[in-house]
């Protein structure tokens, strides 16, 4: 028995153009022609639906895999609540570093403020130094001025020392 296109199409469950497709990658030679219409042997037939009952076995396994794989509304919902999430995080980050920032300018406040209270204590400290070195070298002075009356005192002989000359 010889088919058409047509009926090919309808028992493989298919569109006659799909045949069509499927007859020209795979160079199938009608057996016979009558006017414009392909008549195609029972091999040839049986092989066309094996293939498009083959490849609708692999549709069905593919839409399988799609289904159960997450739709799209459900896939964005998933990004939206990840982008939350990180905007959580980030506003949480920015919070730190605010934080941070405001730390950081307390201890260079705390710093300044140190460094300008030893600057003082140096320039007390100096003020002092200054001010003994300078009532020492009186006293230095008095104490050589002393020493050298004494001195005076005791190259005078006994008798200036006694009448105080």
């Amino acid at each position: 028995m010889e088919y058409t296109r047509k009926k090919i199409a309808e028992e493989a469950q298919v569109s006659p153009q799909k045949v069509f497709r499927y007859i020209k990658a795979h160079n199938v030679e009608p057996t016979k022609r009558v006017g414009r219409t392909d008549y195609f042997s029972e091999s040839d037939t049986h092989e066309m639906l094996v293939f498009f009952e083959e490849e609708r076995k692999e549709r069905e396994v593919n839409q399988t895999t799609a289904d159960d794989t997450i739709s799209k509304d459900e896939y964005i919902t998933a990004l939206k609540d990840q982008v939350q999430d990180l905007q959580k995080r980030l506003d949480s980050k920015e919070d730190e570093v605010s934080e941070l920032h405001r730390l950081l300018s307390q201890e260079q406040q705390l710093a300044r403020t140190e460094q300008s209270k030893r600057l003082e204590l140096e320039a007390t400290n100096t003020k002092l130094i200054e001010t003994n070195t300078d009532v020492l070298s009186e006293k230095d002075t008095k104490i050589q001025e002393l020493e050298k009356k004494l001195l005076e005192e005791k190259n005078k002989g006994f008798w200036s020392r006694l009448f105080g000359r």
